[in-house]
């Protein structure tokens, strides 16, 4: 699922507004800015960042993924489109094949459990760090 240099990295965070910030490479196209969010259950990309990727060739037909119905915090439902980013780097590690909601033009980079749930993370409040290493299971089967 990832690929990584290190056993372990640390990630600048950005404190915006009471959340915490990082960039993000994506399909080694763009860099975008996400919201570490760990409540969200996949990663969320706006489609105006999508439809860069596809006017790239970074994304294609192929990494169309069925949609998905999903439980917003207030309790409604909603069905997205989802897609496949087959590359997405955050400091040090790399990340495959990774689903990401579809959303609203112009809205915020979610980096949700998608990809999360690949690594362990800790986050250093003081120094604004995002701690990152592998799981006993990744390294067992890297």
């Amino acid at each position: 699922m990832f690929n990584h240099n290190c056993l372990a990295d640390e990630v600048a965070l950005i404190d915006r507004n009471g959340v915490y910030m990082t960039p993000i490479t994506l399909n080694d196209s763009i860099v975008v800015t996400g919201i570490l969010d760990t409540g969200a259950s996949e990663m969320f990309i706006p489609f105006n960042v999508i439809a860069s990727l596809i006017q790239t060739g970074a994304i294609t037909t192929k990494d169309i993924l069925t949609e998905g119905v999903y439980t917003l915090a207030d309790g409604t439902t909603k069905s997205r489109e989802r897609v496949n980013i087959a590359k997405i780097m955050i400091g040090n590690t790399t990340f495959n094949n990774i689903s990401a909601i579809v959303g609203a033009n112009n809205s915020n980079v979610l980096i949700g459990q998608s990809l999360l749930k690949n690594i362990n993370y800790s986050i250093d409040n003081k120094k604004k760090l995002l701690i990152t290493s592998m799981t006993d299971e990744i390294l067992s089967t890297n």
